[in-house]
């Protein structure tokens, strides 16, 4: 029976070449993912709070906290995302982005990703504004 060298001996290379990089590529991959529906998700909630802002400053179907809160909610709801009406905040009059007299509403959204524990720079939570100046 012949011996063979360790130059030759090459059947598991490929194997233990898979078993270490592996990891690193799916992690890899699995951030970008979660990176990708974090920017999603404070897109979304910064469209909501620009059109709750909007809402209220025209007054028309929103005219009281809660009506304001609800339609956040609402809005939420149509981009897929479950926005809790509790962590929205209304501001009747303020001055935001440099215009006296806007209203602002400030939406908090608890954002769970399944790679916390592994990727330490995901935020546990998202906050985003939105300002629309009072039209009456």
């Amino acid at each position: 029976m012949k011996r063979m060298s360790l130059r030759e001996a090459v059947r598991g290379a490929t194997a233990i070449e898979f078993a270490l990089l592996a990891p690193v590529f799916l992690m890899l991959l699995f951030g970008i993912i979660e990176i990708g529906r974090l920017i999603w998700v404070k897109q979304v909630l910064t469209e909501t709070a620009f059109s709750a802002a909007r809402c209220a400053a025209l007054a028309s179907p929103c005219k009281t906290t809660a009506d304001v809160q609800s339609y956040a909610v609402a809005r939420g709801l149509r981009w897929g995302l479950r926005v809790d009406g509790s962590q929205t905040t209304y501001t009747a009059s303020t001055t935001c982005d440099g215009n006296s007299g806007s209203v602002q509403v400030t939406i908090q959204y608890a954002f769970a990703s399944p790679l916390a524990g592994f990727l330490p720079a995901l935020p546990t939570s998202v906050q985003a504004h939105g300002c629309f100046p009072k039209l009456s």
